[in-house]
């Protein structure tokens, strides 16, 4: 017979090995799950960090918010192109440009990638969090969130509709929580971001119309019951359906905190009008499939409306947030974002027995892991390409008339200007005290108007006949458009200076300097 004594330091031998073994395969999932999750949160940062700041539209946002700084108070007339002058106009996103003029004046042009970039982690954390909490499959819940970042990377631009689609995720976050029976405390704070966000860019419409229909779906979802198989996930009249309706009610009363009030909707409307904008602006057209983003998108689309299809029965919510998401996303790309919210809605639907509060197989401490890595990452990106304020300025200057528009500068030429809609808003930026003729700011200049402008840089049958073209007094042209080749044979005109850029016009005078030479980006840089 054994003693009980030689068992027993081998039995507790086997069991502290078998604890070891089970702890350090723990842990070396908790490591990879971390990884992963570190190279998704990355993603953004390989994509747009880079030396050179190539949106046209964020400079003359920065010009308003040196503007409206400077002067105390909101525009009421344009100040800045020489159609606009005199003639109403709102800056909307006004509250978006003082904190962008800010933050360039503290940081200089680093500043706007540390927007965009922090403000792109904000939305992803969102949608984490809202994809985690419902499924706890923890490669479902990364593949989920990286097509929907790679979905949506063209949007990864200094512009206020990051704003938009962070606060768009937030009030879907609720809306989801409610619908599920929870009643979030912070659904109160919604109001506060919808006051936010409407100082900022004005599709909080996007907004209100989330709320509106979580609000309806139920009286939906009922008179729909009789004729199809429906799963309501709130119904009507009961206190959580109540509640939302209070917080939508609270969130459209914080909308008209704004200097604008209820003009705010009236600018929205005549906005939703300018049906031109379709034809002239990338980020309003259609999406071509001729990037990863857009089959992305499509991907998602076709898993969401698979599992639609799969299902017995469905809530009018999602189908019809599916429905309003793929409408927007398929007319202009700008509007993507959408349906990858829908499609997430439908993507990650709560499913029965799951956890509530997983966090799809990553502990709270392998947040600061992942915080750790994507900090180490940044940094290696930032020094592999060499981005400094320095270099986006050199690197800008091959984007935008950067020397062309000191050489105007510095000799003194009087406007009117003449420009194309891609330069405008940077003229408007470096060349204050002159007017543009043209710039991205569609609510000010037209459909008709812009149309013809591009069709004046396109070299159009009508070209000479270009009111702004002929009253101008200093053109600053593209090299490559047809205009300027067509300029640089006009009698009318002098060429005065051209660089790997630009080329600068004048009216043909006996005064009138000879064409500089071409120059290297870091002799335009010296300009400044």
């Amino acid at each position: 017979m054994k003693l009980q004594g030689t068992t027993l330091p081998s039995k507790l031998t086997m069991s502290m090995g078998r604890d070891l073994l089970l702890w350090l395969k723990c842990r070396e999932e908790v490591m990879r799950r971390t990884l992963i999750l570190a190279m998704i949160y990355l993603l953004p940062a390989v994509w747009f960090l880079l030396p050179v700041v190539s949106d046209p539209d964020i400079w003359w946002h920065l010009q308003t918010g040196k503007w409206i700084v400077e002067h105390g108070s909101l525009p009421v007339t344009d100040p800045f192109s020489t159609y606009g002058e005199g003639k109403p106009w709102v800056a909307y996103s006004w509250l978006f440009e003082v904190g962008m003029y800010g933050l360039v004046r503290m940081l200089g042009e680093i500043g706007i990638s540390l927007y965009t970039l922090v403000t792109v982690w904000l939305i992803m954390l969102v949608l984490h969090r809202i994809i985690v909490k419902r499924r706890t499959d923890f490669l479902y819940a990364c593949i989920v969130l990286a097509a929907s970042v790679i979905a949506i990377a063209r949007l990864y631009t200094p512009r206020p509709w990051l704003l938009t689609i962070l606060f768009f995720a937030i009030t879907l976050e609720v809306v989801l929580s409610l619908r599920e029976g929870e009643q979030p405390p912070w659904m109160w704070v919604l109001p506060a971001i919808y006051m936010l966000w409407a100082n900022v860019h004005i599709q909080f419409i996007y907004g209100l119309g989330l709320l509106g229909l979580a609000c309806l779906s139920p009286v939906l979802d009922r008179v729909a019951q009789p004729f199809c198989h429906v799963q309501p996930s709130m119904v009507w009249g009961s206190g959580t359906w109540k509640k939302l309706v209070i917080v939508t009610a609270l969130c459209v009363c914080a909308t008209l905190l704004t200097p604008h009030h209820i003009r705010l909707y009236a600018i929205a409307v005549e906005l939703s009008a300018q049906t031109g904008m379709w034809e002239y602006t990338q980020e309003m057209q259609a999406p071509t499939f001729r990037s990863i983003t857009d089959w992305a998108m499509l991907g998602i689309l076709a898993v969401a409306l698979i599992q639609v299809g799969w299902r017995r029965s469905t809530a009018s919510f999602e189908i019809l947030l599916l429905l309003a998401g793929g409408a927007s996303a398929f007319r202009g790309q700008r509007d993507v974002w959408f349906l990858v919210m829908g499609a997430i809605v439908i993507l990650v639907q709560k499913q029965i027995g799951e956890g509530r509060h997983r966090t799809g197989g990553v502990t709270r401490g392998s947040l600061v892991s992942i915080g750790l890595i994507v900090a180490v990452g940044v940094l290696c990106i930032l020094a592999h390409r060499e981005i400094s304020t320095d270099r986006i300025q050199q690197e800008t200057a091959k984007v935008y008339p950067f020397g062309a528009a000191s050489f105007v500068e510095q000799q003194g030429y009087p406007g009117p200007l003449h420009n194309h809609f891609d330069w405008g808003g940077y003229l408007i930026w470096t060349l204050p005290h002159l007017k543009v003729s043209m710039d991205g700011r569609a609510n000010v200049h037209g459909d008709e108007r812009i149309k013809r402008a591009l069709a004046t840089w396109a070299g159009g049958p009508n070209w000479r006949e270009d009111p702004d073209l002929k009253n101008a007094r200093v053109i600053i042209a593209k090299k490559d458009m047809a205009l300027t080749s067509l300029l640089q044979l006009d009698p009318r005109v002098t060429e005065v200076y051209r660089d790997e850029t630009a080329v600068v016009f004048v009216p043909a005078t006996a005064e009138s300097s000879q064409p500089k030479p071409l120059q290297s980006a870091a002799e335009i840089a010296s300009l400044h």
